[in-house]
């Protein structure tokens, strides 16, 4: 995978869109591999939506606090540095 490390703050307004472009080169990636295998692409992002929908539900039943930003951990120990 190629994702690039988040470059924004989580309060910063630019991250959501900073993290769309930097999953979107794997998925349309992914997105060439299925249609090499036979999948269309409509039915391929389809897939994808579904695929997300139960992931949604299964983290919401179960979130993984280790998942947290980075960026997040750092902004804590440099506001509560010894």
């Amino acid at each position: 995978m190629t994702i690039e490390a988040a470059r924004y703050l989580v309060s910063h307004p630019d991250r959501h869109l900073s993290c769309q472009e930097a999953v979107e080169r794997d998925l349309l990636e992914l997105i060439d591999k299925a249609n090499m295998r036979g999948w269309g692409t409509v039915e391929t992002m389809d897939a994808i939506d579904e695929v997300m929908k139960h992931l949604r539900l299964a983290y919401a039943e179960d979130p993984d606090p280790a998942e947290e930003p980075i960026m997040d951990a750092r902004l804590f120990l440099h506001k509560h540095a010894t």
